[in-house]
């Protein structure tokens, strides 16, 4: 939807991820993966809900993906006429529980037509927030040049790989990356993840 041209680096994700199956469907859980790899869930804010929302049973496969800021009933109408098998919603349509799914709401509503028609819900808010050149950074640029800092790092433990912190650099090329990992390989404690890059603009190197 048009509302989320204001995230372009999402759209280019999500464009990579197309062109990285040699098929036109892809598997659900592979798709998933995809997603939280390229922003970990971990870095979502401990009051949000994020990730999978709704999975039809399995296996799913995905060959149509929506995409929206908000997933109202008037979205999800628009999204079942274009025969979507995934909706990409920025804002997750069901954060508190649900005690019940009746058809008297209309989030619980949302719930039933996904569940009927075989669509999946996946939701990222906060952790697109806060990954790197994320939407927080992106709001950051209308300050100009500047230099920003986290008003409250991450400290879950879940991210990455079970420990606190991490750091992330840019290189130049393949060869000096490998340079630099073979040194931190030698530090003990140490415990290195590698990620697809990213860049945003042509300061950054990709």
């Amino acid at each position: 939807r048009s509302s989320l041209n204001r995230f372009p680096k999402i759209f280019q994700h999500i464009r990579t991820l197309q062109g990285s199956f040699s098929r036109s469907v892809m598997d659900l859980n592979s798709l998933v993966s995809s997603l939280n790899d390229f922003a970990s869930l971990s870095l979502a804010e401990s009051w949000d809900n994020v990730g999978l929302l709704v999975e039809p049973s399995p296996p799913h496969t995905v060959s149509t993906l929506f995409l929206t800021n908000d997933l109202t009933e008037q979205v999800m109408k628009e999204a079942l006429k274009c025969k979507a098998d995934l909706i990409l919603s920025y804002h997750p349509p069901v954060f508190q529980p649900l005690k019940r799914i009746t058809w008297k709401h209309w989030k619980e509503r949302l719930v039933i037509q996904a569940l009927e028609n075989r669509v999946a819900i996946y939701s990222p808010h906060t952790a697109y927030d806060a990954m790197p050149q994320g939407v927080n950074d992106w709001l950051a640029k209308a300050l100009g040049n500047c230099t920003t800092a986290p008003l409250q790092p991450s400290t879950n433990p879940s991210y990455p790989s079970g420990h606190t912190h991490r750091v992330e650099f840019i290189v130049d090329s393949l060869q000096s990356l490998s340079s630099v990992l073979s040194v931190l390989q030698l530090v003990p404690g140490i415990s290195i993840s590698t990620f697809p890059v990213r860049s945003d603009g042509p300061d950054r190197k990709s």
